[in-house]
């Protein structure tokens, strides 16, 4: 039992998911935006002022909180090294160039909704279906992602 209740906690987050697990996609998808573009004006104003030059990349992978399904967490990670794109919870990558160049390269979501969207192709944008074919057949990666000052690391 939760202290002042008669309920326990499972219960309680039952509740509370039959109150608030109503939010329609569009809604999430809009507040996800505004918050990954904060992020990235963020890294890119404070490795700025820090001094980094060169080629960095903005690593971003998310993760739905288990217990609420409205909520997401947002993990973001600046790194000079491309990170692979082999991971298993939905993730994102941004390129940053000097002068504050932002290029996306990629959003590759789990294993399930790839294999949802390669069966369903028409009903999204066919360069992120052959984004996903390529990540499927292991070709979204190149050598040269994996360059830093011309050597390989």
């Amino acid at each position: 039992m939760v202290q002042g209740s008669n309920k326990t906690y499972g219960q309680l987050m039952q509740e509370a998911a039959a109150l608030t697990d109503r939010q329609e996609v569009g809604e999430t998808l809009e507040a996800v935006m505004d918050r990954f573009k904060g992020i990235i004006e963020d890294a890119v104003q404070k490795n700025y002022e820090k001094g980094v030059r060169g080629t960095y990349y903005l690593h971003i992978w998310t993760v739905k909180e288990p217990y609420a399904q409205n909520a997401i967490r947002i993990y973001p990670q600046c790194r000079r090294t491309r990170p692979s794109s082999y991971q298993g919870n939905d993730h994102y990558l941004w390129k940053i160039e000097d002068g504050g160049k932002v290029t996306f390269e990629w959003c590759i979501p789990k294993k399930e909704i790839v294999h949802y969207v390669l069966l369903n192709p028409n009903e999204f944008d066919p360069a992120y279906v052959r984004q996903l074919r390529a990540y499927v057949k292991d070709k979204i990666e190149k050598i040269e992602d994996y360059m830093v000052d011309g050597k390989v690391i």
